[in-house]
């Protein structure tokens, strides 16, 4: 985005849905969606993701290119892999993984890995550890102690189970998993954080964006960093949280301080 203030970065995802009127004519999307940098457009469109906007959120990662189209491709193969928004379409899902993975993503090389491992739609585990060797060689440090499980024919990352149940669509299984890893003690955090985002979009449970924002702030109160951002990105918008524009700040800046790539991309624009 142009060089404005922080408070303009930090209420302007308020005003894109009331913008869409004033929109584009060709694309159909708020003209200051259009005239931001890639980073702050994923930053607008995560943030109408979670305010519920599911079409518009596609729509903004569709027509993010640059340094933003990795993640932006990652975004909407979830959304094809999982249903949410769209009608679930696993294969147009994988292709979006591959051209995301491709594109840079580790998380799109890390999710192909897991899917390649556990789908028996997909599996073929010379392309699992394919995947996973990307993932991990871009400092994915799930995928490299997945890798070495498979190595010691061991069995994985109790998280990757998780995943690999939600592959296979046993998600009241998976659910059931990743309750009892978030209450076990201590919680496993990560747990805790992925069943936030269960919470906020709805998939395996009934979508409840207060109890989403409670397991946010217990993940992002014990340091984890995808928690951190996933909090300042409530406060930011409002939604989950009282909109605060000092708390979304200092959550964002806590996540950047563990270098969780969204987070110092959004920072960095703040900041400038």
């Amino acid at each position: 985005m142009k060089n404005v203030s922080a408070s303009i970065i930090l209420t302007v995802s308020l005003a894109l849905a009331a913008a869409v009127h004033g929109a584009d004519a060709d694309s159909g999307l708020p003209e200051e969606f259009l005239d931001a940098r890639p980073s702050n457009q994923l930053y607008m469109a995560y943030a109408e993701f979670k305010m519920g906007h599911h079409d518009l959120a596609r729509q903004m990662w569709m027509h993010i290119g640059g340094s933003g189209r990795s993640e932006a491709l990652f975004n909407l193969a979830n959304l094809y892999i999982q249903g949410v928004g769209v009608d679930k379409d696993p294969g147009r899902g994988m292709q979006l993984y591959r051209q995301s993975a491709k594109a840079g993503s580790r998380a799109a090389a890390y999710q192909l890995g897991l899917i390649y491992l556990h789908s028996p739609d997909y599996k073929n585990h010379d392309q699992a550890r394919h995947w996973l060797t990307v993932a991990a060689l871009d400092g994915d440090s799930d995928a490299a102690g997945l890798l070495a499980s498979l190595e010691r024919d061991k069995p994985g990352d109790p998280l990757s189970q998780v995943e690999a149940l939600l592959i296979h669509g046993d998600s009241d299984q998976a659910l059931e998993q990743l309750e009892t890893l978030a209450a076990a003690s201590p919680p496993d955090y990560r747990a805790v954080t992925r069943l936030a985002w269960l919470y906020e979009s709805g998939l395996a449970v009934e979508r409840d964006i207060d109890r989403a924002a409670e397991l946010f702030m217990q993940a992002a109160e014990a340091g984890n960093a995808e928690a951190q951002y996933a909090l300042s990105v409530m406060y930011q918008t409002g939604v989950g949280r009282v909109q605060d524009d000092s708390l979304a700040k200092q959550w964002l800046q806590k996540s950047a301080a563990q270098s969780y790539p969204p987070a110092l991309d959004q920072l960095k624009q703040i900041d400038q």
